[in-house]
């Protein structure tokens, strides 16, 4: 019997994601990386369907599904494009469910029901380390703040109407709503190593006016925030790595079925046949991370504890499932014509994305040793 039981809007979840992902991104998925565009057809669609959306309550316009659901959909997703389960996982995770757990109603109607109807927002990530104080300043003025500084990773930046934003130092811990059209932003786009049709950006501050009206939730301090957003997260990012790895493992597994050396399919080496089973056998184990986190969650039982688990492991796993993958693709893994290096680029990017390994394994040896 499996461990996973999923219930029947589960897996109607699950077959409607998989046939989206496989008759609409799978044709496009290579090119808008290469090219490193955002996927605006297929996002403008997603949030027709209600992905985009889908942990949003009913009142405010969403579906209002479990975490479980949303797993379901970015690990579907992300098996063909690890940027559009990105882009979901952003919009539901570091936007939706921030706004949700600490906005009050007022920003709950007016956000949420901007996310409901087809907005896509941004989530700021804070730098593990402090910026020098000359390129990171903060002046009171008025219980407002005005901010000038620098922020390298802007999740779902290159199409967000608005962000939020963590502003820490010694004296300020909040986080803060700000709309991109104020003129005291600059984007521009990071080279990066993998992700590329996600949208992420980098972002400079010039005395950008954060007004305490704008402040999520004043009583709340932001590292208990940032804390509650991560751990929530922690559990979706998971399921990219999980979807990444099973992408892995599928194209290994075709190729080896199609690739002959010394008049053999090299599915016949034992070697190969080892590769693929070391695979399977993390896969299988992540899968189950996942969702047992994600069901703790769902049933309101203490999960801070799985989901870092779950996003430690899922991470290298993804990673190391990719490196596999290549290593069976032999010197045609490290061709951009094959699939298999985009899932590696994509999977160590993400193993780092607003948090490292390092961090969460810190929070894991807190509870370990609470």
């Amino acid at each position: 019997m499996s461990l996973i039981k999923f219930n029947n809007e589960q897996k109607l979840i699950q077959g409607e994601i998989r046939k989206f992902a496989t008759t609409e991104l799978e044709p496009v998925a290579d090119d808008i990386d290469k090219k490193g565009v955002f996927p605006k057809d297929i996002i403008n669609n997603l949030f027709e369907l209600g992905f985009m959306s889908l942990i949003i309550p009913e009142k405010y316009g969403g579906v209002d599904m479990d975490l479980t659901s949303l797993c379901i959909a970015v690990e579907e997703l992300s098996k063909i494009s690890a940027s559009v389960g990105t882009i979901v996982a952003v919009n539901n995770c570091f936007a939706a469910y921030p706004l949700m757990k600490f906005g009050n109603e007022n920003i709950k109607e007016l956000y949420l029901t901007k996310l409901a109807d087809g907005e896509i927002v941004g989530f700021i990530c804070e730098p593990e380390i402090d910026l020098l104080p000359e390129q990171n300043v903060l002046n009171d003025q008025n219980n407002s703040f005005v901010f000038s500084g620098e922020r390298d990773f802007v999740l779902n930046g290159e199409t967000a109407s608005f962000f939020i934003l963590q502003i820490s130092n010694q004296e300020v811990n909040k986080f803060y709503i700000i709309n991109k059209d104020s003129k005291e932003l600059s984007f521009t786009i990071p080279k990066m190593l993998g992700l590329n049709a996600a949208g992420i950006k980098s972002v400079k501050f010039n005395e950008l006016l954060l007004r305490k009206e704008s402040c999520l939730n004043s009583e709340v301090p932001g590292g208990k925030i940032l804390q509650e957003v991560r751990d929530f997260s922690n559990i979706c990012l998971s399921s990219i790595s999980l979807g990444l790895a099973q992408a892995s493992l599928d194209a290994a597994t075709k190729y080896s079925k199609e690739r002959k050396q010394f008049s053999r399919l090299i599915c016949e080496f034992e070697m190969i046949q080892e590769m693929l089973s070391d695979i399977k056998i993390k896969i299988e184990t992540a899968r189950l991370l996942v969702y047992d986190a994600a069901s703790k969650f769902d049933n309101n039982q203490n999960y801070s504890l799985s989901a870092a688990i779950a996003r430690v492991y899922c991470g290298n796993m993804a990673v190391s499932s990719a490196l596999n993958a290549i290593q069976i693709y032999g010197g045609y893994g490290y061709i951009k014509d094959y699939p298999v290096e985009r899932y590696f680029r994509d999977s160590k990017v993400l193993q780092l994305l607003e948090a490292s390994p390092r961090t969460i394994k810190i929070d894991i040896a807190r509870e370990v040793l609470r």
